[in-house]
């Protein structure tokens, strides 16, 4: 089985970057607000952030897979007993509801960004 995968990077047009993925590729918009928006892309996906002065203020060029809650949680475990610095501590979004979501961020060796995520319903998010 095949995971699915976020990517997060910038663009300089972003509704150029909407109508490339979505009427030219065929994939679905996903969530959406004023300075990024999710593309359902195969089965994984893009969080497209609209290039702008304070982008460099946060991290945005970032991947990561997206795991169910037990494999996130074994993460998270394993990250701890290895001392590896958690950058965003875990956060939980909406515990318990339908939309229930989870994502933590840690840095590889060589400063690359990683996002872990986990969707209780996940279908909404990649498919």
């Amino acid at each position: 089985m095949i995971r699915p995968f976020h990517l997060s990077f910038v663009v300089t047009d972003k509704e150029l970057a909407r109508s490339f993925y979505i009427d030219v590729l065929g994939c679905s918009l996903g969530r959406d607000n004023d300075s990024w928006f999710d593309i359902l892309f195969f089965g994984h996906q893009l969080t497209i952030h609209q290039a702008s002065e304070n982008n460099a203020a946060f991290e945005i060029n970032h991947f990561g897979p997206i795991l169910n809650k037990t494999e996130w949680l074994s993460v998270i475990k394993k990250c701890n007993e290895e001392t590896i610095k958690i950058i965003l501590p875990p956060t939980i979004k909406n515990k318990g509801k339908d939309d229930e979501s989870g994502k933590f961020i840690v840095k590889d060796p060589s400063g690359n960004t990683i996002e872990f995520k986990y969707y209780v319903n996940i279908d909404k998010t990649v498919s």
